[in-house]
């Protein structure tokens, strides 16, 4: 089930809910998923908790930003709509244009994700039918 960690300084629940809202709409429209398998889980902080450059982080310079998108495989020129559709509703919805996540993809086989008790593998038939590791058709 494809999910996103998004770590960033603490915000009001006012604009975690809209971008929420974008950051789904950009995952449904790059991805082709719908939106019902999608989760986001924000994890917050304050400004004095990281460290940029050697710099106790107060603030004043773009903060640290780091959004973590678990999905089933995918192919490249996905990839590429994904973290460009992610980038631009994160930006966007905090009107920071400098405020750009480093984003990484940790992709994963359907055998090592477990829902509802079982492995992905075993509770869908689309995924039952997958390789562990499976070759991706070219783009």
């Amino acid at each position: 089930m494809p999910c996103l960690e998004v770590i960033m300084p603490e915000t009001s629940t006012d604009v975690k809910k809209i971008l929420s809202e974008r950051l789904t709409q950009a995952f449904t429209e790059s991805t082709g998923f719908s939106k019902e398998i999608f989760g986001i889980h924000y994890i917050e902080y304050e400004y004095n908790q990281t460290v940029s450059g050697g710099e106790l982080s107060r603030g004043e310079n773009r903060p640290y930003l780091h959004l973590k998108f678990y999905s089933p495989r995918l192919r490249r020129s996905v990839k590429q709509k994904v973290v460009k559709a992610l980038t631009d509703s994160f930006v966007k919805c905090l009107g920071k244009p400098d405020w750009k996540p480093v984003i990484h993809l940790m992709e994963h086989p359907y055998d090592n994700v477990g829902v509802d008790g079982q492995l992905l593998s075993d509770a869908y038939e689309d995924c039952r039918k997958r390789k562990f590791y499976y070759d991706l058709p070219a783009d």
